[in-house]
């Protein structure tokens, strides 16, 4: 009897197998190596067993168990719709190998390196490391050996339903053969170990190995599903019959032929950049949709998926994320004076200094000192909540106070001025012994209280879970002040205050509100770190703060949001979690680094790496600015800016065409 199989599973063309195999090999081969080789398979079976064990899920463990096997499934719904999504977008035109290479260096190098390390940040700068030797290498095969390159643009057509319903049918190709592979492989793996006795005897081998055959048939029909997702994706990023789509129908696309038509040349390349058909789906903005999604999934899950991932210690790593997200919301807080306003700020310590001390005054036993007012200890730790917004608000004000003497200043002038202000905060700050106990400092300041959950300086995951919502809070915030109109001036004063001053910007209240809007968030990271530390003195901060605060910023690119939060991650990481842990690793025989450890002991028999921590530091910074001087992830503008002599130099392209000239829709090949 023949067997029928639905014509729509096969490829119909030899362009949609070529895609297929070039993006379900791509994602394929990390995903295998993150399953079978890390912590994968271990997390989904411990969900597995903790279901059908039979007990209470009351306890803390099980949860964990259960929101790490959810993850999974979410981290393999997405990976599989971003596969059904890049076979749909990808016009074809990139070299499957190049790309192959690159998924390799830039996902299995680091999950291997991670792996190895056992140290989430460790590995990530060792990959830093391949990745700068492979792009240097890249450079040198290109250079001797040059390939063709890319034509600036793929043509544009607009999509009739014929070309929506190949893109849906090659998204869910993607993301079903995807599956079907890899549930094949993973089914082959676990009967070699069910067979070999590995997943023991009795019930627990047979709970896993009817999980096994479950998961064989279900991964094929999520990757049918999760592609039909990726499908919808790109066809909502197709270029449209000024936005109406063929026919009159509302696809949701963002860029149309009219939009297209209403820009300049280089605007208009870089949104046809984003279209379907795209040279490069994987920079791609319905790309970036799905790394959000997976970054999400990966924060809020992160705390149950720790322990199977680097073993224990998770409490400790914890507690070091907990301290990189308020150097983040630093960061941000800065980049609003810096980056958008355009306002050089060597001070920025001083607000985080009373936004920290406010909390500890009112949230420690110093309240009843200074007012003889009793508060109930239960109640005491509630009044987080207020104090937070009043901390934030009082930090406001004195950015409006250092802002308003200063107001005719500008440049090398104005960061003299805040560097004043923030050597003399701490100084004040420890000479009021009535107030903040002077050198001592204020301790026994009380964690917040919040409905169910334990606070106190040792229970890393709640503090962890409040940063993660209190970042959220300030990005969401400087995303609308960016977009909004006091934003733009902002802008408009960095680039040129006659200029803004002539277009009607007040600028005194738009300094005002820059330094009062940089001095909000500063005020809410202090009370965080107030309220975390448990104790607050004078002598944890220093004028060398706001550098590092400045280099997140310029590192991570000025004004760009995303840049900033990279660069304050990157600096945290390299100078708290990275070099300090050098020593360590080059005393372990096990380590990278411990032959280089051993041969530079033999030469400097005292050496240490947390002498010379400083060093690497400034070396690395230095680096970083001569090779990338626009930051991590710059913003358009800034980019246009620094690469202005060589976009001057490239060929002229059909988008070069004047926008509204005759023949321009033609010249751009919009069909």
């Amino acid at each position: 009897m023949a067997m029928l199989v639905p014509s729509q599973i096969l490829p119909q063309t030899g362009e949609t197998r070529r895609l297929l195999l070039k993006w379900v090999i791509a994602f394929l081969v990390p995903v295998l190596v993150f399953t079978l080789v890390w912590s994968g398979e271990a997390i989904l079976n411990a969900a597995l067993l903790t279901i059908f064990s039979g007990g209470s899920f009351e306890d803390i463990s099980r949860l964990s168990a259960l929101g790490a096997g959810l993850f999974m499934l979410l981290f393999y719904g997405i990976i599989m719709g971003l596969t059904g999504y890049l076979t749909a977008a990808d016009s074809g035109r990139q070299s499957t190998l190049d790309l192959w290479i690159s998924m390799f260096f830039f996902t299995v190098v680091p999950i291997l390196l991670i792996y190895i390390t056992a140290n989430l940040f460790v590995g990530l700068a060792a990959s830093v490391v391949v990745w700068a030797i492979y792009y240097y290498g890249r450079r040198l095969v290109r250079r001797f050996r040059p390939s063709p390159t890319l034509p600036p643009l793929p043509p544009l057509k607009v999509l009739d339903a014929e070309m929506r319903a190949t893109l849906m049918t090659r998204a869910r190709l993607g993301g079903f053969w995807f599956g079907l592979v890899f549930s094949a492989i993973w089914l082959v793996v676990d009967l070699l170990f069910y067979f070999t006795g590995q997943y023991g005897q009795g019930q627990t081998s047979l709970v896993l190995l009817a999980w096994v055959l479950l998961r064989t048939i279900l991964l094929p029909v999520a990757g049918w599903l999760t592609g039909s997702l990726g499908g919808r994706v790109a066809v909502r990023h197709a270029l449209q019959v000024n936005g109406n789509g063929s026919n009159g129908d509302r696809s949701g696309a963002t860029v149309s032929t009219r939009q297209l038509r209403a820009l300049s040349a280089t605007r208009a390349r870089e949104e046809a950049r984003d279209l379907v058909p795209n040279d490069l789906p994987l920079r791609s903005t319905g790309a970036r949709n799905f790394y959000l999604l997976l970054l999400l999934a990966l924060l809020l899950f992160y705390p149950m998926i720790d322990p199977f991932l680097f073993g224990s210690g998770t409490d400790s790593r914890l507690d070091n994320y907990g301290n990189a997200g308020y150097y983040v919301i630093l960061a941000l807080g800065l980049n609003i004076v810096v980056g958008f306003a355009g306002l050089l700020d060597l001070g920025y310590v001083a607000f985080f200094v009373i936004g920290a001390y406010t909390w500890a005054m009112v949230g420690s036993p110093q309240l009843t000192v200074l007012t003889g007012i009793h508060i109930n200890p239960d109640i005491w730790p509630w009044l987080f909540w207020p104090m937070l917004i009043v901390a934030a608000l009082i930090a406001a004000l004195w950015g409006i106070l250092l802002g308003a003497p200063t107001l005719r200043l500008r440049g090398d002038y104005l960061a003299i001025v805040t560097l004043g202000f923030g050597e003399i905060i701490p100084i004040v700050v420890q000479n009021l012994d009535k107030y903040t106990n002077g050198t001592n400092g204020l301790t026994g300041i009380y964690s917040p209280a919040f409905f169910g959950i334990r606070w106190n300086v040792s229970t890393s995951e709640p503090y962890y879970y409040l940063i993660l919502v209190l970042i959220a809070f300030v990005l969401l915030a400087n995303l609308r002040l960016r977009d909004s109109r006091i934003g733009r001036a902002w802008i408009a004063m960095r680039e040129d205050e006659i200029a803004a001053a002539s277009s009607g910007i007040n600028l005194t209240g738009t300094k005002l509100l820059a330094f009062a809007a940089g001095a909000f968030f500063s005020g809410i990271a202090g009370a965080y770190y107030a309220a975390k530390l448990s104790t607050v003195t004078s002598g944890n901060f220093s004028f060398s703060d706001s550098v590092i605060y400045l280099a997140m910023v310029v590192l991570g690119g000025l004004g760009s949001i995303p840049g900033v939060v990279v660069g304050a991650l990157a600096v945290y990481a390299v100078n708290v979690l990275v070099l300090p842990q050098l020593d360590a690793l080059g005393n372990d025989p096990s380590s990278i680094i411990h032959p280089l450890y051993s041969q530079i002991l033999q030469v400097i028999p005292n050496f240490s790496f947390s002498n010379i921590r400083n060093l690497i530091f400034g070396i690395i910074l230095v680096v970083l600015m001569i090779f990338r001087p626009e930051g991590l992830i710059p913003s358009t503008r800034r980019r246009r800016e620094l690469h202005r002599a060589e976009a001057e130099g490239v060929e002229i392209t059909p988008l070069d065409t004047p926008p509204g000239a005759p023949g321009f829709e033609s010249e751009m090949r919009v069909e």
